[in-house]
């Protein structure tokens, strides 16, 4: 009897062994403590155990899920120019109805524009001289802000550490972000929400900079060449 079962019992063994070997990353990562990790880190090895740890989702250890949309409309009024009444009027009706239409804003816009007569071609007119090719052109800068949109929020998840987060497009205008084991939500949504700032400033100040251009007039001024050149 014990015979017979000895192959079935190494099976088993072996299988347990390889179980623990492969959860045994797992149990040693969620008994480090706060101060094993940081030391773990300064000697660049608790990314290799992460990587060896088992991933869990939003299901096991929480997290947060967000949902990011787009704003189309926003994008297609600022792509136009010379906009006047009539073009705020199809515009706006249009914009009223996509707070509970699930078409697409940007075609349902050009077929709204078509119904009323509305000549895109005089608000867009780098964009195409008929009406499919602004409704392309429109789809295609819509396109490029989502994939802009995605590639800066990656970065900013980045900033947090998470391991293996979701990032991706739903529909034609959302984007779904899952970051598994985040434990403040405040700062993932400011830092999410947050928008880039560029600013301008001159390093030296004005009088500075006046002085050192009439010193360079006077020098100009007193140049031979250059009096010999305007003669």
């Amino acid at each position: 009897m014990f015979k017979k079962n000895t192959p079935r019992l190494i099976i088993i063994g072996v299988v347990l062994l390889w179980a623990l070997y492969a959860l045994f990353p797992t149990i040693k990562y969620n008994t480090l403590s706060e101060n094993e990790k940081a030391s773990m880190e300064e000697d660049g090895t608790l990314e290799d155990l992460e990587k060896k740890t088992l991933r869990r989702g939003l299901d096991l250890q929480g997290g947060m899920h967000i949902v990011l949309e787009v704003d189309i409309p926003t994008l297609v009024e600022n792509l136009a120019s010379n906009k006047n009444d009539l073009f705020y009027e199809v515009f706006n009706k249009v914009k009223t109805e996509d707070e509970v239409s699930a078409e697409d804003f940007i075609s349902r816009f050009v077929t709204e524009a078509r119904s009323q007569d509305l000549r895109l071609n005089r608000y867009y007119m780098d964009f195409g001289s008929d009406q499919a090719a602004i409704q392309s052109a429109l789809d295609e800068e819509a396109m490029d802000a989502i994939n802009r949109a995605l590639e800066i929020l990656q970065n900013r998840v980045d900033e947090f550490g998470v391991s293996e987060p979701t990032i991706q497009k739903q529909g034609n205008r959302r984007i779904i972000i899952e970051l598994a084991g985040i434990q403040d939500p405040e700062r993932a949504r400011s830092l999410l929400q947050s928008t880039a700032l560029l600013e301008f400033a001159l390093l030296k100040d004005g009088s500075v900079t006046q002085n050192l251009l009439a010193r360079v007039d006077r020098a100009l001024k007193g140049s031979k060449d250059l009096e010999n050149l305007l003669e």
